[in-house]
């Protein structure tokens, strides 16, 4: 009988079979021969040695026919993988795979749907806003999902104040939305009919809110970009330390996140290195290149376009038993865009059992090697005592810790100012 820590550790393998198995060779020669090593496990596999396709549409060129949809997985082509589907796929050739996918909204885009349902201009951006609403509502059959809880997580505490009916308003426009007269002959984004009004689409969207402000997970969501930024908070910090160097500064962020946070954040991590790394070539760290009074500001939506991309891995394990949930997001910021090309997502790995999902990036490769040249033999075997792991991820983050951590380290960044 496997025992809880065994199968972690089995999963951190799995883990590493795909880190290193070169992209360029076939999934089957990943699968074939370690069956050992994924049973009992699910994996969603990006490739660009195959064309996929979703709701109608290509995955190669669904971001070019919409421009501001973004896919979560890098390739043009997605393979999976569980026990059941490997082994019917030997027994039967080809087979269906069920899969469950829906369209997430940033707040830019959410609130577009606010003005366009309150009949103002929505000026340059009209033309994508069109092909975003055609995508939706000419989706597999009845139309494709889309799910603003994001824009309601990242809007939680405006939404809690009564002067700032924002939220609320955007909200109630795309329950609105719900009901929008559509023909795709006919339909005219910039004359739009819907068979509900505003009071019922209002109350629907009372009974959201309530349901989310009410929801503990509401919470822990809140909780996990807090820790995000307050990683930022510090690499930012570091990487203006001209006296140290990558791989000292990585190995101070690791030991911070140890000591201070209990948790070896390596998702938080991995773009904490991607900034200290590359922060001068990409240009989704313009923005914090320089320390000045914004940059604060700067650094907490940075947070939150990252964990745009983290909403999307929760949403990527939702799938249940059999089935395999795709989600894409949908953004009008420009920030979004370079962030996907910045840290294109390869693999989720997923442990439904245990509820343990790990994320692989297309370059988790270089950043594991550059972790491991950073780590002290002390700090290595902290991180590789499997107990201790165990221990880390079952450990709960307070929101209180985090905001004194996360005031400690405004205050030292802007004395850096």
């Amino acid at each position: 009988m496997e025992s809880r820590q065994q199968r972690f550790e089995r999963l951190q393998f799995a883990m590493n079979e795909i880190v290193f198995h070169d992209p360029a060779l076939s999934f089957f020669d990943l699968i074939e021969g370690k069956r050992d090593v994924f049973r009992g496990f699910k994996i969603i596999y990006s490739t660009n040695n195959m064309e996929g396709d979703f709701a109608k549409t290509s995955l190669k060129s669904i971001e070019e026919d919409c421009p501001v949809l973004k896919k979560y997985f890098y390739g043009t082509g997605l393979l999976f993988f569980s026990d059941e589907l490997y082994d019917r796929t030997w027994k039967e050739g080809k087979i269906k795979i069920p899969l469950d996918y829906s369209l997430s909204l940033d707040s830019n885009a959410a609130e577009r749907f606010r003005v366009w349902e309150d009949g103002k201009s929505l000026d340059g951006s009209v033309d994508d806003f069109d092909k975003l609403v055609r995508f939706i509502k000419e989706g597999e059959d009845s139309g494709f999902n889309f799910d603003y809880s994001f824009f309601i997580i990242e809007n939680y505490y405006d939404s809690l104040k009564e002067e700032n009916h924002r939220p609320f308003n955007t909200i109630r426009a795309l329950k609105r939305f719900d009901h929008l007269v559509y023909n795709k002959e006919i339909f005219d984004v910039n004359n739009p009919h819907f068979n509900e009004d505003r009071l019922s689409a209002g109350r629907r969207a009372i009974e959201t809110l309530h349901d989310f402000h009410s929801s503990p997970e509401t919470i822990k969501f809140q909780e996990r970009r807090m820790l995000l930024y307050v990683v930022l908070l510090k690499a930012v910090i570091l990487r203006h330390n001209n006296q140290s160097t990558e791989q000292k500064k990585m190995a101070e962020l690791i030991l911070f996140c140890l000591e201070y946070l209990g948790k070896f954040a390596k998702t938080e991590l991995y773009f904490a290195w991607k900034l200290l790394k590359y922060g001068s070539e990409l240009r989704f760290f313009d923005s914090v290149r320089q320390i000045d009074k914004k940059t604060i500001h700067k650094i907490k939506g940075m947070s939150w376009d990252i964990f745009a991309l983290r909403y999307q891995e929760t949403l990527a394990s939702k799938g249940d038993g059999g089935d395999f949930f795709i989600p894409f997001f949908a953004s009008f910021d420009n920030r979004f865009v370079e962030l996907a090309k910045a840290c294109p997502i390869r693999a989720v790995l997923l442990d439904e059992k245990c509820q343990n999902v790990i994320t692989i990036q297309l370059d988790e490769k270089e950043f594991q090697i550059d972790l491991h040249k950073s780590l002290t033999p002390e700090v290595q075997n902290r991180l590789s005592d499997t107990t201790l792991k165990l221990q880390r991820i079952q450990k709960p983050i307070e929101l209180k810790k985090l905001n004194v951590i996360a005031n400690s380290l405004e205050d030292e960044l802007k004395a850096h100012c």
